[in-house]
């Protein structure tokens, strides 16, 4: 098949949809198909270049809302190169190139997938862009979610999608490479506590810190983002993005994993934390409940409530031999349920049956 993949953003811009993207497509190669990702140029980036054998073309764009809402200039011209299309994959419903990618599909009558990564209308502090997502929500973002094929990364963004307009959802989970993220782990002193993610403030790291204030340990930051220099005042160790081995090996060298977010679909960070075999603690938000199950294999907490998260994360600070039972439990449920392989083939059966 020749896929082609709308996708705001892609590698090396770092994000959760961008890693999802980046696993399934090359999978995808794997077994025999040409796929294309066409995503925004930003400031730095090749115009065109294959990355494991993906063919990635980036069209001019705006960044109109920094590290969040890239506004796209696709040329129809790159697509008319890539030879007749056979699938189009986009990529959550709010972003401009996927109701372009959408438009495309059906107006060529091309076989269109849809997958859905978030799981409840965008939070934003700022009450006109609120009303924007909200206004993008009931338009464009209901038009292709009752056009296409819809997939979801997990049954709370199944559920959204359907409160939005969809008639089905299946569920095509966000997963995790196992093999690489391999539970090794350094020794090291103290307890290191750690966040992987954009630094805006709809990821709650300002809660994270308000947390461990006073607590005797390391509370690392791993991004960047718009919120970067507000979040530095109140403390922690900010070590900026991390490549896929920079991040295991700092993983490896941590106790806790801390998803503090306001909003997720399947957050990657706890995925990979599971399978490195930390303790997580984790906001109840979106599909956080399909991985943690709340005493078993971690802690769940309302987000935006920081005397439970400090609560918890004093017990588990505390409990070095909870730490370990927690990490082992999770890293059983990622490696059984979110295994990268199962879900490109449900991915290539589902594109199949369009």
């Amino acid at each position: 098949m020749n896929i082609l993949i709308f996708s705001s953003y892609f590698l090396p811009h770092k994000g959760g949809v961008e890693s999802y993207v980046y696993q399934t497509a090359r999978r995808l190669v794997k077994h025999g198909h040409k796929v294309w990702v066409l995503t925004s140029r930003l400031s730095g980036m090749k115009r065109a270049e294959r990355i494991d054998g993906i063919r990635v073309i980036r069209v001019p764009a705006i960044d109109v809302l920094p590290d969040r809402l890239p506004v796209q200039l696709p040329l129809m011209a790159d697509i008319r190169k890539m030879g007749k299309i056979d699938a189009i994959i986009t990529h959550t419903r709010f972003y401009p190139l996927s109701f372009i990618g959408g438009m495309y599909a059906h107006l060529n009558n091309i076989p269109w997938l849809h997958i859905e990564h978030g799981a409840k209308q965008v939070h934003y502090e700022n009450p006109f862009v609120r009303l924007g997502s909200q206004f993008v929500d009931a338009t464009t973002g209901r038009w292709i979610l009752r056009h296409a094929k819809v997939a979801g990364v997990s049954k709370a963004s199944c559920n959204f999608t359907k409160k939005l307009g969809a008639e089905k959802c299946e569920i095509l989970y966000n997963g995790i490479d196992a093999k690489f993220f391999d539970g090794r782990r350094k020794k090291h002193k103290g307890i290191s506590i750690a966040f992987v993610g954009r630094l805006i403030r709809e990821k709650g790291v300002h809660d994270l810190l308000s947390a461990t204030k006073g607590m005797k340990v390391r509370v690392v930051i791993v991004g960047k983002g718009p919120f970067e220099q507000e979040l530095k005042k109140l403390g922690g160790t900010f070590v900026g993005e991390k490549n896929h081995a920079q991040l295991r090996d700092t993983l490896s060298g941590s106790d806790i994993l801390v998803n503090p977010s306001y909003g997720e679909g399947l957050p990657s960070a706890v995925l990979e934390a599971g399978a490195m075999g930390l303790a997580v603690v984790a906001t109840d938000v979106g599909g956080t409940r399909e991985i943690i199950a709340d005493g078993k294999n971690g802690y769940l907490v309302k987000s935006g409530d920081v005397k439970t998260l400090r609560k918890k994360l004093a017990i588990l600070v505390k409990d070095a031999k909870l730490r370990p039972r927690f990490g082992k439990a999770l890293q059983k449920t990622v490696r059984e349920k979110f295994n990268w392989d199962k879900i490109v083939d449900k991915l290539e059966k589902m594109l199949r049956s369009l």
